[in-house]
């Protein structure tokens, strides 16, 4: 052999492990940290990629907004990260940062949000069939007739409004007799604000049978308004997304129910799908359509959360 190709030899095998080793970055930017869906993903995505030694998860906090998303978002890109995993705060504002991110060859799937701006793919909850199943289950509970409210998710959530707008058409479709007598957003979908909306809707109802409120953290702050006011017997209040607190309190008789999602099994799907596209170097999808995939909801109440697995509650 001689020695020019002994060099090349040398050279072929040290790219070829230098390939190899290489290590994915990737970026998670939730709506905030520290939330039950939001720790779960987190966990789910852990349980694909702790198993690899070639992914470096970086995990973010924007603290609800939508402006240090984006600078998140930016600085992702400068450093040349492989993928983002988001949650958007705002479905528009985060848009051009989205459509920036893929064009420079970064994957960017969304949870249970997608941005206006196509990007290569969406996890989400069912929201639309998720509302619907809450109306449908909340309609029955009620015998079909009587005075139900709406807790809010903040403007730009497409999530939140989704699940409303399936509540809604369950109600004008299946009970005529059920009227929708108030409707309010709660910023941050927090538990505090959700607790002066639903003394709000008391004083102003004296009939009250349902309160939807469009996640879980507002429908356990809804409950507790509706518990201190001597009234929570007399109400069927439901949340969306299924946290372990939440299922606890349907069981303890004190929420009606909740459209469950298993979060874990949303991570690892999100973390199969970037490991798929970056093992096989595809980069994002550059499609017209963001590729939605959407997870059936599972109606949480008291005779079926029995069906949810410890394993399975997050």
């Amino acid at each position: 052999m001689t020695k020019s190709k002994s060099i090349a030899l040398v050279l072929g095998v040290a790219v070829a492990f230098s390939a190899a080793a290489q290590t994915y970055k990737i970026g998670y930017i939730p709506t905030s940290v520290g939330q039950p869906n939001t720790n779960a993903w987190e966990v789910g995505m852990k349980r694909v990629f702790d198993k690899l030694s070639t992914v470096k998860l970086q995990t973010l906090d924007p603290q609800l907004k939508a402006e240090m998303q984006v600078s998140m978002m930016n600085d992702l890109v400068n450093q040349k990260y492989n993928a983002i995993v988001l949650q958007p705060v705002d479905a528009a504002a985060l848009s051009a940062a989205v459509k920036q991110a893929e064009a420079k060859g970064i994957i960017v799937i969304t949870l249970n949000t997608a941005t206006i701006q196509p990007h290569t793919a969406s996890v989400q909850m069912a929201d639309i069939d998720a509302g619907y199943l809450v109306g449908t289950e909340m309609g029955k509970q009620i015998g079909g007739k009587g005075n139900v409210a709406i807790i809010q998710s903040p403007p730009g959530a497409i999530l939140g409004v989704n699940r409303e707008k399936g509540f809604r058409m369950a109600m004008a479709k299946l009970y005529p007799g059920i009227k929708i007598v108030g409707a309010q957003s709660a910023e941050g979908w927090k538990k505090e604000i959700a607790i002066t909306i639903m003394n709000s809707f008391l004083q102003a109802n004296k009939q009250l049978d349902g309160v939807f409120a469009v996640n879980d953290n507002m429908a356990e702050g809804a409950a507790i308004a509706a518990e201190s006011a001597g009234r929570l017997s007399q109400i069927k209040v439901w949340g969306a997304n299924g946290q372990k607190s939440t299922l606890a309190l349907i069981e303890q008789g004190k929420l009606a129910g909740t459209a469950y999602n298993n979060c874990f099994d949303q991570g690892e799907t999100v973390a199969e799908m970037l490991m798929e596209r970056l093992d096989g170097k595809m980069g994002p999808a550059m499609e017209p359509k963001t590729n939605i995939i959407q997870i059936k909801a599972f109606a949480a109440m008291a005779d079926t959360v029995k069906y949810i697995t410890p394993e399975n509650r997050w």
